[in-house]
């Protein structure tokens, strides 16, 4: 089957989440038990932590409902968008949705992009 004809086949594109952190596990918990309840369900999630602790590994282990990968990189400074470009390179989707780490998405945050990237581009 062509390429063509597997995105017509399907109902939505792949998409991922993006999430840029640095250090903050609390607002990081609010966003995931977000992306957990959203009524669209189909997408990965990436976070993208321009940092390197512990804590953030162990807390983001615990999320195994998820389809959720945790790159990390030295604490070297502000490198955010370094970090991001690094998730951008290992995301599998077709769309990429990015968030802010204190930012907590609605539960059909993810629905209405798709929707709305869907009849505009795809």
């Amino acid at each position: 089957m062509s390429k063509k004809n597997i995105k017509e086949n399907r109902k939505y594109m792949t998409t991922t989440v993006i999430i840029s952190v640095y250090k903050d596990i609390e607002a990081l918990k609010l966003i995931l038990d977000s992306l957990n309840t959203q009524t669209y369900k189909d997408f990965e999630i990436i976070i993208s932590e321009d940092c390197n602790t512990a804590e953030m590994k162990e807390f983001v282990s615990n999320y195994k409902n998820l389809n959720l990968v945790h790159i990390f990189q030295e604490d070297l400074g502000w490198r955010k968008n370094i970090a991001l470009n690094n998730a951008i390179r290992i995301s599998q989707g077709e769309y990429l949705i990015f968030l802010d780490g204190d930012v907590i998405p609605y539960k059909n945050f993810v629905e209405m992009h798709v929707k709305l990237a869907e009849k505009i581009n795809f």
